[in-house]
């Protein structure tokens, strides 16, 4: 009895011993198995056993054989309170056994210790949940652990392959998978198996991906899919991975709570995927953290083409609200803004401050971008939420000063009154500084008093009516890259009469390259779209030397046009396009009509000498375009058709003979009641280039070296000079036309702005060009009181 006694006072005051130097309960600790030989056991499971209160102290000990001669007892838990050991009890009494079971490893003080912290953090865990965890392969060979390898912590949800996988140990992900895991658990928050691995390693989302990409796309109740956690965790390796896979890039990430889908139609392999199996360094990782799509993180204008073909959503938002053009601006990349413009990238959306790109642009890019923004339409009075427009963000320096200019000469307005924070450069009392234009290029001899006379000399002798349709006239010159010019200006004078501009004419003419534009007008294609397409033109047709390869013109006139419309498919407007018949000398003039001629409605009889050429009803339109633009040097002939710019460039006059033979036609066949005289010309060009003075233009007999020298200068000037003019689309071709119509009496408005370079029809940089469109906008504004009596014109009989 004493002896006994003696014994439970021992291990009482080891108990008061062990309490008072750990303050931590759930401390692992070795303790020897005589020393529970008499306590009362309250409850027991296999090894595991819940002793009763000695001296008021519940304990939670493990008694487990480590070998067939040594006996480890751990003391696990030690609490006064009876509820909470008994809590413990259960939370340990099926798993520790379990455990130390399978993998005797595992049966030490220290690895028993890191188990029960994990049950202490996470006691509704099952025992592969903690297999997953401690990376115990064996285990997942044990029935005793399989039966529980798809199940859900009860309180997170989780699932032991997802456990597996926040701890970024591929072996054991494999082993997982191996066994036949589930890829298409989801936790209580949505989250499936790649939500969890797309913060982990490239290498453990493309061991998911093998075995199956079906929740790949899946939006966790935050509105993330797997994609967007890749980017907020700032793990590029893993959102390339991610896209290797298949991964949706035009899924929008979203902050609203969402319920997640339990399942997923099967994704097939990503379009950008594919694309980045071959291009894996072709975007920037320091864009990824910030969300989006590829398209954000692009750093050329190729890699933005492939996306855009490939489905890429080109106005997606990153988590700042930005699109890829917000972006492309901020990292001042000029050949990616105009490829995203080009592509249609919208130029007006504003990110979570409001700022449009424009608003970016004025404060850190160079000039070009902002010019760029502007010809394609950038909203100048868009208010970010601080109420301010691009103007006021205008840095008052040097390079402010040009910017300003750039602003001001395309009508951006100035603050109102109420706007705090002012500079001259937005302020409304500050009216004056407009700030500091480029430097006026040369120009020809200015006629502009004439030009006044003649215009007005038509305008009075006008008679009077009550419509204008009919005879409405839109005549487009010639100049290859620079239809740009054409179209930009278009843009402006439809901004004023606000309808399409196709429904303000009657009869549409184009040469070359404004021949190719009136067929896309009349084919249904909007100003914006043939601006694109412009875009893209100089980046597909201008392919390495001259003469171009035609087929990949050809290809995008099928696209654009339609491979099998002919010219007939058009009812309106009467559409014109020229084009030289060279299988004949001399040369001739050939129209391209959609109407029938006046020859065919006098039933002229046909030159038999040639072969006859296709009637309109049977006249492709891509053919057209094709014949229209077939300049010489730049691409080949198109059969028996070069480049009408050879005999008319600018096609005004010989639209105004074609009209009036085809009005003297009808007249002749009875149909007098559909004659209709012009009533309004439009012509527009594509830009006046600077005059320069021209040297060494003798030709002579050549009596020594040096003279032979000159003598090819000379050659080659007189050459230059020659086609200059027989391909002349302003000075005196412009004045004849203006004097014809104010001899008849007919208003003729003549746009063509003063470039500051000569751009040469081929030219594909983009700074000039967007420099161009610049000069072409601002000129528009310029003249907008000539635009808007033009506008008054056109549409006086809505």
């Amino acid at each position: 009895m004493t002896s006994w006694l003696g014994t439970l006072n021992f291990t009482a005051g080891l108990v008061r011993n062990l309490l008072s130097q750990e303050a931590n309960p759930n401390k692992v600790l070795n303790v020897r198995s005589e020393n529970y030989s008499n306590r009362v056991i309250h409850s027991r499971e296999d090894g595991i056993v819940l002793y009763g209160p000695m001296e008021d102290i519940y304990e939670i000990v493990l008694h487990r054989p480590c070998t067939e001669t040594l006996h480890q007892v751990y003391s696990i838990y030690r609490s006064g309170n009876k509820q909470e050991a008994e809590t413990k009890f259960y939370e340990v009494k099926d798993k520790l056994p379990v455990i130390m079971e399978v993998s005797r490893d595992m049966c030490n003080l220290q690895t028993i210790q890191k188990i029960c912290d994990a049950l202490r953090d996470h006691p509704s865990w099952t025992v592969a949940h903690l297999a997953a965890f401690f990376g115990m392969y064996e285990c997942f060979q044990s029935p005793s652990i399989l039966s529980y390898l798809n199940s859900s912590d009860v309180v997170t949800g989780v699932s032991p392959l997802q456990v597996a996988i926040r701890t970024s140990n591929l072996r054991i992900v494999q082993a997982l998978l191996n066994a036949k895991a589930s890829l298409e658990h989801l936790d209580n928050e949505g989250n499936a198996v790649f939500h969890y691995a797309a913060s982990t390693t490239r290498e453990i989302i493309l061991a998911l991906s093998a075995e199956s990409t079906k929740c790949l796309n899946l939006r966790n109740a935050n509105g993330h899919t797997p994609l967007h956690i890749a980017c907020l965790s700032d793990k590029p390796e893993c959102v390339k991975a991610l896209l290797i896979a298949g991964a949706d890039v035009n899924i929008a990430a979203t902050q609203a709570s969402v319920k997640p889908t339990s399942t997923s139609s099967t994704t097939p392999p990503g379009y950008v995927g594919d694309f980045l199996n071959e291009n894996s360094c072709k975007l920037n990782s320091q864009d990824m953290k910030f969300g989006g799509t590829p398209l954000h993180w692009c750093c050329s204008r190729e890699v933005i083409e492939a996306l855009v073909d490939m489905g890429c959503n080109i106005d997606a938002l990153n988590f700042d609200g930005r699109t890829a053009l917000h972006l492309m601006v901020f990292r001042n990349r000029l050949e990616c803004v105009v490829a995203l413009l080009g592509r249609g990238a919208d130029v007006n959306i504003g990110d979570n401050d409001g700022n449009t790109p424009l608003h970016i642009a004025v404060q850190h890019a160079p000039v070009p971008i902002i010019q760029a923004l502007v010809v394609f339409g950038a909203d100048l009075a868009y208010r970010n939420n601080s109420g301010a427009i691009p103007r006021h963000l205008v840095p008052t320096d040097a390079r402010g000063d040009r910017v300003l200019y750039i602003l001001h000469a395309v009508g951006a307005p100035r603050c109102s009154v109420d706007m705090l924070g002012c500079s001259r450069n937005c302020s409304a009392a500050e009216t004056e500084y407009k700030g500091i234009p480029p430097p006026e290029p040369n120009s020809a001899a200015s006629r502009e008093i004439l030009d006044q006379m003649l215009t007005v000399a038509g305008k009075t002798v006008a008679k009077p009516r009550s419509s204008m349709r009919g005879g409405r006239v839109l005549c487009l010159d010639g100049g290859g890259i620079r239809g740009l010019v054409l179209t930009q200006m278009l843009l402006e004078l439809e901004k004023e009469v606000r309808q399409p501009i196709i429904h303000c004419f009657d009869w549409i003419a184009g040469t070359s390259t404004g021949g190719i534009l009136a067929l896309g007008l009349a084919a249904g294609k909007t100003l914006r779209e043939c601006l694109c397409l412009y875009i893209r033109m100089k980046e597909i047709a201008f392919m390495g030397s001259r003469p171009y390869n035609s087929e990949p013109l050809e290809t995008m006139l099928k696209e654009s046009l339609g491979s099998n419309n002919v010219m007939t498919s058009i009812k309106h407007p009467k559409l014109i396009v020229t084009a030289v018949l060279a299988d004949r000398k001399p040369v001739d003039l050939h129209l391209f009509r959609n109407y029938e001629s006046p020859s065919s409605l006098m039933k002229v009889p046909i030159n038999n000498a040639f072969q006859p050429l296709p009637s309109p009803d049977e006249q492709l339109m891509w053919r057209a375009a094709r014949a229209t633009g077939a300049a010489p040097s730049y691409f080949r002939a198109y059969g028996r058709f070069l480049d009408g710019g050879l005999i008319a460039n600018n096609p005004t006059l010989d639209v105004l003979t074609e009209i009036h033979e085809y009005n003297l036609a009808l007249e002749q066949v009875g149909r007098k009641k559909e004659v209709c005289p012009p009533t309004v010309i439009v012509s527009l060009g594509t830009g006046l280039i600077p005059l320069n003075e021209l040297k060494g233009i003798d030709v002579f007999r050549p009596e020594s070296l040096w003279d032979t020298a000159r003598l090819a200068i000379g050659i080659s000037a007189l050459g230059n000079l020659l086609v200059d003019q027989a391909t002349a689309s302003d000075g005196r071709v412009v004045d004849r036309a203006r004097a014809w119509c104010s001899m008849i009496g007919v208003p003729y408005f003549r746009f063509t702005p003063q470039l500051s370079e000569d751009i040469a029809m081929d030219e594909k940089n983009d700074e000039k060009l967007v420099n161009m469109m610049w000069e072409a906008k601002s000129y528009m504004h310029s003249n907008y009181t000539d635009v808007k009596q033009l506008a008054l014109l056109l549409n006086s009989d809505k």
